[in-house]
């Protein structure tokens, strides 16, 4: 398998939901794949996992498994697409069985004449022309096809709505019975809103699963610093924040979001777009590698693939592409670290760079995973390789920056770093006369291990 320092998250959809794409994707680069809970049910939701655990156990490894949940999105209902020219009107009804569907009241509560409102990440503008109780018209100014499900924003707007949906509960409620190990929450807007997932994943014996927040609305980005430190991860959806900023703003909103996360130590992922020519294509536009050059400078942990993956004509080169551009951009990377604030992140900061001026290997040994956490906000410049007790703790690990999980079993520090060397020695990932640096540490058990061993040949 191909591995890199920054994490290539995919999209399961139509295009890759069999075991054998996923294997390739994983191949390919792929640590990481995301499950739209916005499409489908329990029936398709079921397909992808099984897929994913197929693909693990053919390929022996572990990947992320992530639960992107729809939150409190406006959504067009079910019909068939309407393509609309500029000039050309269209009627938006609650009632389904007038013009075009969209079950939400709260849209027709907020929307007003001379509204300017996106369908499907801006790909369709319309202005409002005319609102009369729960149905609108509007005329197109952005030429384009209206298609079932997609996603609508009013321009200039937030409409308030449930911080965790039924639809939402329901998804966290199958997450927590499944080997997911991630779970975004979409439109984030308050810290509570994170709060209320974690409990809700508590409640049903999940303490493990990490839950990242997406931000996606101007609510979101003026409250990103609050947010990140309740989460435990930031999303950077740029798809949804290019309906709320303009296009030329993105970059610097971007920027500051990936800096906010950084400086809290908290994994951060940059979603959407990144190849989104190649949804048709075979090969992506030179804007694009750019793009992707530009986010692997910013140190992010991952960069994740939506429809390229989902619907795009072919996921696994999509993927082969994404590994290629990200594997240039890290040469020569030197990316801005933190300043550690308070011991842990010292001690964290301090072996990084003693590996790195040691030009050696790191093993670290970590039961919960929050140690590698700690490792990877500092960036380390090589693959590190984490011991872990489990699978679960495996699929936490492997979004984070430069790590390789291994699972050993649950030891004690001593012996679960010992059986950590052992593993990557016999893996042939180190070699004798290599020189490894060796750490585990549990602030709430008082124990810090740092030690630098020699690997030694076997006889």
């Amino acid at each position: 398998m191909r591995r890199n320092l920054a994490k290539i998250i995919a999209t399961i959809g139509p295009s890759s939901l069999d075991r054998e794409t996923i294997a390739n994707m994983v191949r390919a680069g792929a640590e990481a794949f995301r499950i739209n809970m916005s499409y489908g049910g329990t029936e398709l939701w079921d397909k992808m996992v099984s897929a994913v655990a197929e693909a693990e156990k053919a390929l022996g490894q572990q990947v992320a498994l992530i639960a992107d949940l729809e939150g409190p999105r406006l959504r067009l209902g079910d019909f068939q697409p309407v393509h609309v020219s500029v000039g050309d009107s269209v009627v938006f009804s609650y009632e389904p069985s007038e013009g075009i569907p969209l079950p939400h009241r709260e849209f027709f509560e907020t929307v007003s004449e001379g509204d300017q409102v996106l369908v499907g990440d801006g790909k369709v503008a319309l202005i409002v022309e005319e609102v009369s109780g729960l149905r609108a018209r509007l005329k197109a100014i952005r030429e384009g096809v209206l298609e079932a499900r997609k996603g609508v924003v009013i321009s200039g707007k937030e409409i308030v709505a449930h911080a965790v949906t039924a639809k939402d509960r329901a998804a966290l409620e199958y997450v927590a019975e499944r080997p997911f190990s991630h779970v975004m929450v979409s439109y984030t807007r308050s810290p509570e809103q994170v709060e209320l997932v974690r409990s809700i994943l508590a409640d049903h014996g999940r303490r493990d699963v990490r839950v990242f927040a997406k931000i996606e609305t101007p609510t979101g980005v003026r409250r990103a610093k609050e947010i990140a430190q309740a989460a435990d991860g930031l999303v950077v959806a740029r798809g949804d924040l290019g309906m709320h900023f303009s296009l030329e703003e993105i970059p610097l909103v971007q920027k500051d979001l990936v800096m906010t996360a950084r400086l809290q130590y908290k994994p951060v992922v940059l979603a959407t777009e990144f190849l989104a020519s190649m949804i048709e294509k075979h090969s992506p536009t030179r804007s694009e590698i750019v793009d992707i050059f530009e986010a692997v400078r910013l140190a992010v942990d991952a960069l994740m693939l939506t429809g390229e993956t989902a619907v795009g004509k072919n996921p696994v080169k999509v993927v082969q592409w994404m590994y290629r551009v990200i594997t240039k951009a890290q040469q020569e990377l030197t990316p801005q670290r933190p300043p550690a604030t308070s011991q842990i992140y010292r001690l964290a900061r301090g072996l990084v760079e003693l590996v790195e001026n040691l030009n050696t290997s790191l093993v670290i040994y970590s039961k919960s995973g929050r140690f590698a956490e700690r490792a990877s906000a500092f960036r380390p410049l090589k693959r590190y390789y984490v011991g872990v007790p489990d699978e679960r703790v495996a699929r936490a690990v492997r979004l984070l920056w430069a790590s390789e999980p291994v699972v050993v079993g649950d030891f004690e520090y001593e012996e679960g770093l010992r059986r950590t060397s052992a593993a990557i020695e016999e893996e042939g990932l180190v070699v004798p006369g290599e020189t490894l640096v060796e750490a585990a540490w549990s602030s709430r058990r008082g124990i810090y291990i740092i030690r630098v061993k020699n690997v030694l040949a076997t006889s």
